[in-house]
């Protein structure tokens, strides 16, 4: 073979490496990672360039294969999976219909005023002597104090008629309650807020899925208890 052919050969290799690194270059930055496509192209112009003095070794070979192998059932599982979570998100959401007509506890502390007294609903750990109730609307500002006398351990409930501390009809929306109990010798009972009724609808938003109880919403991962 001449010099001049074997210099042909030898710009011919520099010039396709200089493409397919130009091409690989681009794949990556447009996908942010080398895909099985682009891996082979690379693989392929290796081979048709390659030095016939320098030919690439069997073993080098062998191991590019190999990470194209793992490179392709790499993405065949990222596939596989997607699809796997799709199936379980409808799966959930077709199971969350069967809660409709159940009686439920799933912890919460707002409830939504319409104008009609609503309940808050509370858990007391052991009997309290005290139970004071907050109320506050979505402003962050506190609208109503309820102070109730003594209660059992267990479910309670404490009547909401949508008046604010000066006897006046606040607003429908949304509001946040919270609850405080002490026993007899003034120490705190453990008491959490709880929405309790019977399920009527539910929503999906965001791939959450959300119970429609009576005058309020609660993610379906809260609740607590089913009847």
């Amino acid at each position: 073979m001449s010099v001049s052919s074997i210099d042909t050969i030898l710009a011919n290799i520099s010039s396709s490496s200089s493409s397919a690194a130009s091409t690989t270059s681009a794949s990556t930055a447009a996908g942010g990672t080398l895909g099985k496509d682009s891996f082979m192209q690379l693989l392929v112009t290796q081979l048709q360039y390659q030095d016939p003095l320098n030919p690439m070794d069997n073993t080098e070979f062998t191991a590019q294969l190999a990470q194209f192998s793992q490179l392709e059932a790499m993405e065949n599982m990222n596939t596989t999976m997607e699809a796997m979570a799709v199936l379980q998100s409808s799966l959930n959401n077709i199971q969350a219909l069967s809660f409709i007509g159940k009686t439920v506890n799933a912890a919460g502390n707002i409830v939504e005023y319409d104008g009609n007294a609503v309940d808050l609903g509370y858990t007391l750990a052991d009997k309290a002597s005290t139970v004071k109730m907050s109320v506050w609307n979505e402003d962050g500002k506190k609208v109503r104090t309820i102070e109730s006398g003594a209660a059992p351990a267990g479910n309670n409930a404490v009547a909401w008629d949508g008046r604010d501390d000066n006897g006046n009809i606040c607003a429908s929306g949304n509001y946040t309650y919270y609850v405080s109990a002490y026993d007899g010798n003034g120490r705190a009972v453990s008491a959490t807020t709880y929405a309790s009724g019977t399920v009527t609808g539910v929503r999906y938003d965001n791939g959450l899925t959300y119970l429609i109880i009576g005058d309020r919403e609660v993610a379906i991962s809260d609740v607590e208890k089913i009847y």
